[in-house]
């Protein structure tokens, strides 16, 4: 069976992270509370440096909870179609559809919320989406997590099992990501690229003789 090409999608696909626009936009329409404003630039510092631990607890996203899907979604479509469309790397979306062209199947691994990125896979023709679930009762969002977030190991974990269920060999599969954090699911692919590359990850990829993309 044909393999898979597996995009990251915040700051592989777009220069901005999908959430980071999401919650702005959000908060502009008064569905988030103003303060995060306070929070929101020292989970991006310590992102960036390579810092960021996300620690398990069972309220998963609390701001978000009672809100109705169709709010959330709402925002989300808005905030693609203002906001993120204009952060996508041209070469990275000619990248994408490239691969889909060659008749490769192309899925969208990230750690970002699904219905956040939805309109992304849309705009790009990518059915299928593997990302952070949140979990609804009777359309109203609870807050918590469906499961675990799908960040480091998780998303290894995930892709993995994914792969199994497809049948689908991960020696013939390939994950672009410009992260440190994505590096257990990179290690396990046949072909693991890294896009626009934090510095740690930049250096591992020149040891291991992996593909680097640079966009602008």
């Amino acid at each position: 069976m044909t393999g898979i090409d597996f995009f990251d999608v915040d700051h592989t696909l777009t220069r901005r992270s999908s959430g980071g626009r999401f919650v702005s936009l959000a908060m502009r329409r008064k569905l988030l509370p103003l303060h995060l404003l306070f929070i929101l630039p020292w989970y991006s510092m310590t992102y960036k440096l390579g810092f960021f631990r996300l620690r398990r607890y069972d309220d998963g996203f609390p701001y978000l909870k009672g809100i109705p899907r169709a709010a959330l979604e709402g925002i989300a479509e808005e905030s693609f179609e203002t906001r993120l469309k204009a952060d996508l790397f041209e070469g990275a979306v000619t990248l994408v559809r490239e691969r889909r062209a060659q008749g490769r199947r192309v899925i969208l691994a990230t750690s970002s919320i699904d219905f956040i990125v939805a309109p992304l896979a849309e705009h790009l023709g990518v059915r299928d989406v593997l990302a952070t679930t949140l979990e609804f009762d009777h359309d109203t969002c609870t807050g918590r997590v469906v499961g675990l977030p799908m960040f480091r190991r998780e998303k290894k974990e995930r892709v993995l099992a994914f792969l199994a269920a497809e049948g689908v060999a991960p020696k013939d599969c390939s994950f672009y990501s410009d992260s440190i954090y994505d590096l257990p699911l990179l290690e396990e692919v046949g072909r693991p690229v890294a896009v626009n590359p934090d510095f740690r990850l930049r250096k591992i990829a020149r040891e291991r003789g992996w593909s680097v993309i640079d966009l602008a």
